[in-house]
């Protein structure tokens, strides 16, 4: 039984010395593999130290450019339009990459540049924008005999600013029409408002108007009638016929004008009737003074809706400070209006319903979701930009259009060391190195572990391996 249990425990021990020694193998393999990822994380480190940026020209400190790292915001703000160029971002089918403000501004809008602007804060401010340049507004009434009350000299050039506004705007769309600026005005119903055709309609509510003037009676061949009046010399005395007669001419400043069924004047809309962007123009421009002057704010189409405007709640063209944010906004709603557009929305009903001009964005604050929208993160940005997906264009003052630039050719983009990503990739790099070291010397534990397991299993080896041996001697001995 001796003899037994004595090879049975040379088999067992043999048994942990293998055990050790693969032990030991898997260790030492694990060692090696931490020095290949360690000259992984080595040539990672090396790599990242030459890791670049975009960063954009913002302005100067006096002979000191500073620049600032790019991104959709600082590259088609109004700072940076303002300090250097003004800058648009497309997609690779030409669509202004806008914000979500100002696709929605745009929309609402119809092709109404005063509306765009009524609907754009700043915020700073909180004030919305006009492109009027007025700084008087009609107050004052009249007397029982018509007359004015409290009537200005201002008010007088606004008034003819307002009419020369509408002259150019029916001499630009080859419309001959009457209009005395004294006449030009807001027509308000009980009931209804003209739509832009001319016609009325029932989806206004009371209240609600359009910019118009009254409706001159004209004769079978379209020619104003005016009210008759006696003509006089240049001193005022009355001029007779040879038979004595009084002599009636047009008074040119008294037309005719139509009335409906119950006496009221019958007023003519101002519809857009141009099809160039000067006659565009020229009609916003008349627009905006009139509602400016009477005190009416902008509604869809060009439909002025009956609400207080007041000059002082607007940022107007009336004070040179706000020339170049108007100029900013125009330059925007004009791209918009040749090229299309497109944004980012975390709406799903937009993106649904209108897919050419909303991007549904899922990205939700609070979440390790990864972010895609190049108009929120900066990383996305530059990477577009950087692969073609994103383009750029600015403003040339020259050709009065938006010129086609690169992140290589504008004379406002540097690329330089990006110091942050150098600093986190050092970071990384010795925070890596650290773990494997940690798990080097845990190796180096164990492996002494096993060698000085292995010694003893050894010297056990060999002492169970002795007596063994003497049994065996003793038992031939005895049988010898």
């Amino acid at each position: 039984m001796g003899m037994a249990a004595s090879q049975a425990r040379l088999l067992s021990i043999t048994a942990r010395m293998t055990n050790n020694e693969n032990t030991g193998q898997a260790v030492s393999y694990s060692k090696q593999r931490l020095a290949d990822q360690t000259q992984q994380i080595t040539n990672e480190y090396n790599e990242a130290l030459n890791a670049t940026k975009l960063t954009v020209l913002t302005g100067f400190n006096g002979s000191v450019a500073n620049y600032e790292d790019i991104s959709y915001n600082r590259m088609t703000g109004l700072e940076m339009a303002t300090s250097a160029k003004q800058y648009v971002v497309t997609d690779t089918k030409g669509r202004v990459l806008v914000t979500e403000a100002l696709a929605d501004a745009f929309i609402k809008s119809k092709g109404n540049y005063n509306m765009f602007l009524a609907q754009i804060v700043d915020p700073s401010t909180t004030k919305h924008y006009s492109q009027a340049d007025i700084t008087v507004q009609k107050d004052y009434s009249f007397d029982s005999d018509g007359n004015p009350i409290g009537k200005t000299e201002e008010h007088e050039k606004t008034e003819q600013q307002i009419h020369e506004a509408w002259d150019k705007y029916f001499a630009s769309v080859g419309i001959n029409k009457f209009m005395p600026e004294h006449d030009l005005g807001i027509c308000f119903t009980e009931t209804y408002a003209y739509g832009t055709d001319g016609t009325s309609v029932d989806d206004y509510s009371i209240g609600d108007g359009y910019a118009g003037f009254k409706k001159a009676q004209t004769d079978e061949n379209g020619n104003i009638l005016y009210e008759p009046k006696d003509l006089e010399d240049e001193f005022g005395n009355i001029i007779t016929d040879k038979d004595g007669n009084e002599i009636q001419v047009d008074d040119l400043t008294k037309p005719i004008y139509e009335k409906d069924s119950s006496g009221n004047y019958i007023w003519e809309p101002i519809i857009y009737e141009g099809s160039s962007q000067e006659s565009r123009d020229l009609y916003d421009y008349a627009m905006a003074i009139t509602e400016a002057y009477l005190r009416v704010g902008t509604g869809e189409n060009g439909v002025a809706f009956r609400k207080q405007y007041n000059i002082d709640d607007y940022k107007s063209a009336a004070y040179l400070e706000n020339n170049n944010e108007l100029k900013y906004y125009r330059n925007i709603f004009s791209k918009m209006q040749q090229s299309g557009f497109v944004t980012y929305t975390h709406t799903p009903a937009k993106a649904t319903n209108d897919k050419d001009h909303y991007i549904y964005d899922e990205t939700t604050k609070g979440t390790n979701k990864v972010v895609k929208n190049p108009l929120q993160d900066n990383y996305s940005f530059e990477a577009a930009l950087r692969d073609g997906s994103l383009k750029l264009q600015y403003y040339s003052s020259t050709e009065k259009k938006f010129i086609s630039t690169t992140i290589s050719e504008d004379n406002c983009i540097q690329e330089v060391a990006d110091e942050r990503a150098i600093a986190r990739a050092e970071s990384k790099y010795n925070q890596d190195m650290a773990d494997l070291e940690n798990k080097d010397k845990k190796f180096d534990l164990e492996l002494k572990k096993l060698d000085t397991e292995h010694k003893a299993l050894e010297t056990e080896y060999e002492s169970v391996k002795n007596v063994v041996n003497k049994n065996v001697e003793t038992t031939f001995k005895m049988f010898s």
